[in-house]
């Protein structure tokens, strides 16, 4: 089933930068057009002004390989299930290039969103239209000279596993399953395996809850996970993003022996990248 919401933009802080902006609460309904959908938080969203950028006029020579006015971000649905997915734009950014509304990602299709200059924004994919989603943040915009930005971000929560590569290199994201890691989600959503909602939102340093623990450092676990950041690893102009475990994950992501060592689960022993399966209710 389709459904259309109109997603209410964002506020951003432009000074100070590490600004962070008002959520819907957690747990809310989805929201009515008064209300914040999501929460842009840490990664391309939220990175401090350069301290040295360069002009405009030597960016192409800054940045070489990309000098365009278009950002490409292609999405695979890899889970195995249609899921839910929507879009933002925050307040002042131009919204996506034929706007598109809230809608079901079929299973096994591809989608793609593309965005221009002064772009800020995220894409929620979940198994319900929550706010908390799992989230592609993307920023396109002045403070990082137009250097293409991109993450994974978990801060708000986690309902499925999305990894993002540049020029075919993993960048940011995690695969693995959390539910399946024999840990306690510390604040379930309604359903089963629906949505962990992550307490560590307001925690800037983290550490990361021990749910999320398995995805520290690849994807955003708490607002400055700094090094699940792809800035700067995608001028290109072109990011693919891949939702489901069998997804390629980010030399960042830690390996088989780090969760065996912290008493998580196996995730090479999911088949098929569909380790979640419904019902979720």
């Amino acid at each position: 089933m389709i459904l259309n919401l109109c997603l209410t933009a964002l506020a951003i802080a432009v000074t100070p930068a590490w600004s962070r902006v008002r959520v819907a609460p957690r747990g809310s309904p989805l929201p009515s057009p008064t209300n914040a959908f999501g929460t842009p938080i840490g990664g391309g969203l939220d990175l401090p002004e350069p301290t040295s950028a360069p002009d405009l006029a030597n960016r192409a020579k800054a940045f070489a390989g990309f000098d365009g006015d278009r950002l490409t971000v292609r999405i695979t649905n890899a889970f195995g299930w249609d899921l839910p997915i929507s879009y933002q734009s925050n307040r002042g950014s131009p919204t996506i290039i034929g706007n598109p509304s809230t809608n079901t990602f079929l299973a096994g299709s591809n989608t793609q969103v593309v965005v221009t200059r002064n772009f800020a924004g995220a894409i929620f994919i979940g198994k319900s239209f929550d706010p908390a989603n799992s989230k592609i943040e993307i920023s396109f915009s002045p403070p990082q000279n137009y250097r293409p930005g991109v993450d994974v971000s978990y801060v708000d929560g986690y309902s499925v596993p999305i990894t993002c590569s540049c020029g075919g290199v993993p960048v940011t994201g995690c695969n693995i399953p959390l539910f399946l890691q024999g840990r306690t989600c510390p604040r379930p959503g309604p359903g089963d395996m629906v949505i962990c909602y992550n307490p560590k939102k307001v925690v800037d340093n983290g550490p990361a809850d021990p749910f999320f623990q398995p995805c520290q450092g690849a994807a955003y676990t708490y607002p400055n996970d700094h090094t699940a950041n792809g800035f700067g690893k995608c001028d290109s102009g072109d990011i693919q993003c891949c939702v489901g475990t069998s997804c390629p994950r980010p030399g960042q992501q830690h390996g088989k022996r780090d969760l065996e060592d912290w008493g998580f689960g196996n995730e090479t022993e999911i088949p098929g990248g569909f380790p979640e399966r419904p019902p979720w209710g």
